[in-house]
């Protein structure tokens, strides 16, 4: 693929210096329909291929050199100079091998050579002039783009590392939160029912395996990340108390749609880790819906006075889940969470 970008780049400048060389040395003699003498024919030939020099010295070192490093002053001092010399050459080999009487010779008499202006006595070849002006012109603008370009791509690929790295961090900090906090658990289990600390472990392998394989990448499917939050409250549902209602309605029918990995066990996690009391009645309530592309998880729990502030600081899994929401989908999601009376809620909806 860049090689053919790079073969018709190639074949686009040779088709344009083709065209522009046609127009500056043969377009008059052949409109006129008159043989011009051989010095025109050098003087044009030579000229050409110092203009193009001049579009490839401008475009690859005078733009990026002198223009886009904020030296205006230097750039226009410096053009002016090439092309003044430009138009000397031209004037002494005119003047040297007298191509306007040549020239003269060849047309009729109502024509006084190649359009020709008067400058304190000097003929200034205009054409050259004017030629020379739009090719400095031209590759300014098409040089100036492309550096625009260039560091446009640098500032995008430094924003997607630096996402990348972010997201990695975030996710590795996600990891051992939830491990800590899952492996308590089970442990507490142990000395309670040996069965259900084994089908504890079981779920808990399941799960590793999802973080070792699905998360390496920054997308996952949607039934798999549902398959692992639902592992999840499987999970916990073995060591609640007989105070705690949970409650949970999956989708019946999932779209595919690929979705962040771990973005939605963290709005969970915390209402579990929140919303259970030890004597208190509690109820922890989670409902995933899918509309076509848009994923709604609704997580409410019961909450206590003394957790209130425990919520609204979220927590490690909680705040960073916030940030990766923000890196990844940015305007393509809408979080609302807060305390409402007895409950805490949480809404997510996520564009997919």
């Amino acid at each position: 693929m860049f090689l053919r970008k790079k073969y018709i780049t190639i074949l686009a400048h040779i088709l344009l210096w083709a065209s522009l060389g046609f127009i500056f040395i043969a377009n008059t003699p052949l409109m006129l329909g008159i043989i011009f003498p051989k010095e025109y024919w050098i003087k044009q030939s030579v000229m050409f291929l110092l203009l193009i020099g001049l579009y490839y010295l401008n475009s690859g070192i005078l733009v990026p050199g002198l223009l886009y490093r904020q030296k205006p002053v230097k750039f226009i001092v410096l053009h002016i100079i090439i092309i003044t010399l430009l138009l000397l050459g031209g004037l002494i080999y005119d003047n040297w091998t007298h191509l306007s009487e040549g020239i003269a010779q060849s047309i009729n008499d109502k024509f006084e050579g190649k359009l020709l202006i008067k400058l304190r006595g000097l003929k200034i070849d205009t054409t050259l002039l004017l030629t020379s002006c739009l090719l400095v012109g031209l590759s300014t603008s098409i040089s100036i783009t492309r550096l625009w370009q260039r560091d446009l791509l640098k500032s995008q690929q430094l924003v997607q590392k630096q996402l990348d790295s972010e997201l990695s961090f975030l996710k590795a900090q996600i990891h051992p939160h939830f491990f800590f906090n899952t492996l308590n658990n089970i442990y507490a289990l142990t000395f309670i029912d040996i069965e259900s600390s084994r089908a504890s472990l079981h779920k808990l392998s399941r799960m590793m395996r999802y973080l070792l394989y699905e998360t390496q990448s920054n997308r996952t499917s949607l039934q798999k990340e549902i398959d692992f939050v639902k592992d999840y409250i499987e999970l916990m549902q073995l060591r609640v108390n007989r105070h705690t209602l949970i409650k949970f309605e999956e989708p019946g029918i999932i779209a595919e749609k690929s979705i962040a990995p771990m973005i939605l066990l963290p709005f969970v996690e915390n209402a579990f880790k929140h919303g259970i009391h030890s004597v208190n009645e509690s109820s922890i309530l989670i409902k995933i819906r899918q509309d076509k592309d848009l994923l709604i998880l609704e997580v409410e729990n019961t909450l206590f006075a003394r957790r209130e502030q425990d919520i609204d600081d979220g927590g490690i899994g909680l705040s960073n889940t916030r940030r990766r929401l923000d890196l990844i989908y940015a305007e393509q999601y809408r979080l609302v969470c807060g305390p409402d009376e007895d409950k805490y809620s949480v809404r997510l909806e996520l564009e997919l």
